[in-house]
């Protein structure tokens, strides 16, 4: 075959793989998580008022999160249009990025043939494929953390640093602290490399700065309050809990997304213990190993986010890249090849199985219930974040049922009782919640 054509089938193949992992089915069911709904949300709001610096969710402002996921959202929505797919392709092409720079990473210090072992790696972890699948703001995240490692890595600490920038942009501090922290890791085994360049140090500031000034300048100590300290720094400390899983909860998340590979953890058990015993008379050739800086990289990144009180399972995406250099050292190609294999009956079965739950859930039944109504809807002690966004209005949380004179309540099942003269219009169940649809004339 003519070795030009082959290059090409070749590359065809991949996208269609690439595809089929991180892309294909991301439409099937509706938004999910609560940030996704504040996302989408945002989104829309920026379609319609045509301001792109503030992000706005249910009629608020949004301080949490800062605009990168929204902006990228947006562009994909002007092309194809303001829906799951587009929405979510955020977070696909994301993951295609990371994929490819930890393979050019990756290959920097291994073989060809090894880099392609551990993105297939990669490729095979259900984790992946819901995150990409996933319109918030972690893949992106993970995209140009991963991106601005290859780029000094290469010496083009330019881009490294602008990269860098995106990453703040897209979650804050942390898109500065993990991956610069990763790449002293590198530069203890490749000390010629570049860091610090001024043109790269004031790309940095300006697009990693600039919109937090403007915010800080708009809002003033309210917005530094609540990004900085609060989402930032109570969230790491634990002095404001939201998801206070204990210490060993990323274990437990790592073992499940890399459950094919378990063989594996037995022979890095046993390797490491028998080099323990040896490590210090030859602590020079470990550092010298190819393998040293990703074992840093995957253990800081793990304890770091382990120390924090409040976790979340996407927050661990960043080991990822380093994890599989780990096992591919242990795993044969032929073994991953059919883990591959086994992994894409099993990705056909969920994104099957998810399109069996979505004609079940509350959610797509409510926002086709309620698309045409015009009258008041409030939130009881329950909030789909999506629902704003589908019904394309703010919906208020009303604090007391004795107050509401008549509309339409969204609720939990346990709280039905405490509404009087209401007609229950749907009950379904949503991700374990069995939520309600309650018309009511009011109680007043």
């Amino acid at each position: 075959m003519n070795p030009f054509l082959r290059r090409y089938i070749y590359l065809f193949i991949l996208i269609l793989i690439f595809f089929y992992f991180i892309i294909f089915g991301n439409w099937i069911i509706s938004l999910t998580s609560s940030d996704e709904g504040k996302n989408a949300f945002v989104v829309l709001n920026m379609l319609k008022t045509k301001n792109y610096l503030v992000p706005y969710y249910n009629c608020e402002v949004r301080f949490e999160k800062p605009p990168m996921l929204y902006w990228i959202g947006l562009i994909n929505s002007k092309i194809f249009g303001l829906n799951e797919f587009s929405l979510r392709l955020v977070s696909g092409l994301s993951a295609i990025g990371v994929i490819i720079f930890s393979y050019l990473i990756i290959k920097k210090f291994f073989t060809d043939s090894f880099a392609l072992k551990c993105i297939l790696i990669l490729l095979s972890f259900p984790h992946v494929w819901i995150e990409a699948r996933s319109f918030v703001p972690e893949m992106l995240l993970n995209f140009f953390s991963v991106g601005g490692i290859y780029f000094f890595l290469a010496n083009k600490p330019f881009l490294g640093w602008l990269f860098w920038g995106f990453g703040v942009l897209t979650k804050g501090p942390v898109g500065l602290i993990l991956p610069f922290t990763v790449i002293l890791f590198f530069k203890l085994t490749k000390r010629e490399l570049k860091i610090f360049d001024i043109k790269g140090l004031l790309i940095f500031f300006l697009v990693g700065g600039s919109w937090y000034l403007y915010m800080i300048y708009k809002f003033g100590y309210l917005y530094f309050y609540k990004f900085f300290l609060k989402e930032n720094i109570f969230r790491y400390t634990g002095k404001k809990l939201t998801h206070p899983y204990p210490f060993y909860y990323y274990f437990i998340v790592l073992i499940l997304t890399s459950f094919f590979y378990l063989p594996a953890y037995y022979k890095i058990f046993a390797e490491l213990k028998k080099n323990l015993l040896n490590i210090k008379n030859n602590y020079q050739s470990y550092i010298e190993n190819p393998l040293f800086p990703f074992v840093l990289w995957f253990l800081f990144v793990l304890i770091f986010y382990s120390l924090s009180k409040n976790k979340l399972h996407h927050y661990i995406l960043f080991t990822y890249p380093p994890l599989t250099v780990i096992l591919a050292k242990f795993i044969s190609e032929k073994y991953i090849k059919r883990i591959v294999f086994i992994s894409g009956i099993l990705l056909l079965i969920l994104i099957m199985g998810s399109g069996y739950y979505e004609k079940k859930r509350f959610l797509p039944k409510a926002k086709n219930l309620l698309k045409e109504y015009k009258g008041e809807i409030y939130f009881y002690k329950v909030e789909l974040s999506a629902l704003p966004f589908y019904l394309n209005k703010c919906i208020p949380k009303l604090s007391n049922p004795k107050k509401l004179r008549q509309g339409i309540v969204i609720t939990l099942k346990k709280y039905e009782k405490s509404f009087k003269d209401c007609n229950k219009l749907l009950e379904a169940n949503e991700f374990g919640r069995k939520c309600l649809i309650l018309k009511c004339k009011g109680n007043l």
